[in-house]
């Protein structure tokens, strides 16, 4: 079948919307971290691991993914991406300083996450939350995204997300699917303060075959910006955590300006924030404070 993609111009197009596309994918990957872990299946604060795409790294997560465990219907459409994928990869390894209870509230509520985003002016993207289970998201652009979590447990979380493109840079509608499967671990450290590590395993699916053809082309770009999205939105969750124990009360601020969340959440997250200040403050003058010495 003969695809022509117009030069380098729609190149450059095809660029900027799988750019959206995985930027919304990593939007829902927020919400596979779940639940903080109990018993790791990663070492807490191990070294960063580089991202890969090696048939065994594919191979590991294939092994790793309990799919006989998920709803009938949904190990259905998994499995369909699971068996015709068009681009898989691990991404590289995060650890960051983070307050547990912060880090679980914001991604089991990435929608506060995306409305903080667009306060400040860096995302055009836009997430509501239908459920506790179900999110929609849209970047103003022709992307839209929908998502569920489809299986939580101590150490595992799997989301399944469709989404389409309507735009001028193609004929007809473009559709895919994505599972992403988040492991996530936590450890506290002697000085009290506590690590999060969270490795992601993407498997992307695109359905017209001339798309498919041009992701894998740009694979090795796409994987940077994949990459990229991923740190950059873990690091986030890292800074917020720590703008909390700094800055309490300009966080406080924050979450009351936050007008695409429920007020109820919204009075969720500023009770977080305090407790944070709280916890962690006294963890900086437990640790600053030299320790006593006893007379021979």
């Amino acid at each position: 079948m003969k695809f022509d993609v117009g030069g380098l111009g729609a190149a450059r197009r095809l660029r900027g919307g799988l750019r959206r596309w995985t930027t919304l994918a990593m939007a829902f990957a927020l919400l596979a971290a779940g639940s903080a872990s109990t018993r790791p299946a990663l070492r807490a604060a191990e070294p960063a691991a580089k991202s890969t795409t090696s048939r065994a790294a594919r191979e590991d997560a294939l092994r790793a993914l309990p799919l006989k465990q998920l709803r009938p219907e949904m190990q259905a459409k998994v499995a369909a991406v699971l068996n015709d994928t068009s681009i898989f990869r691990r991404l590289p390894t995060q650890t960051i300083d983070c307050d547990p209870a912060l880090f679980q509230f914001l991604v089991t509520n990435p929608d506060i996450v995306v409305n903080i985003w667009r306060s400040m002016g860096v995302t055009s993207v836009s997430m509501d939350r239908l459920d506790a289970d179900h999110f929609r998201a849209a970047d103003g652009d022709g992307t839209t995204c929908t998502a569920e979590f489809v299986y939580r447990d101590h150490d595992t979380n799997i989301i399944y997300g469709e989404g389409t493109y309507e735009g001028p840079l193609f004929p007809r509608p473009v559709r895919g699917q994505c599972v992403a499967m988040l492991k996530t671990a936590e450890i506290r450290e002697t000085n009290g303060r506590y690590y999060i590590t969270a490795r992601l395993d993407l498997f992307l699916h695109v359905e017209n075959a001339g798309v498919e053809l041009l992701a894998k082309m740009f694979q090795g770009w796409l994987g940077k910006t994949i990459d990229h999205n991923f740190t950059e939105t873990v690091a986030f969750l890292g800074n917020v955590s720590s703008t909390s124990e700094t800055n309490p009360q300009g966080m406080r601020k924050l979450a009351g300006r936050l007008n695409h969340v429920d007020e109820d959440r919204r009075s969720q997250f500023a009770l977080v924030i305090e407790q944070v200040a709280g916890n962690l403050s006294a963890v900086s003058m437990a640790s600053q404070q030299p320790s006593k010495k006893t007379r021979p």
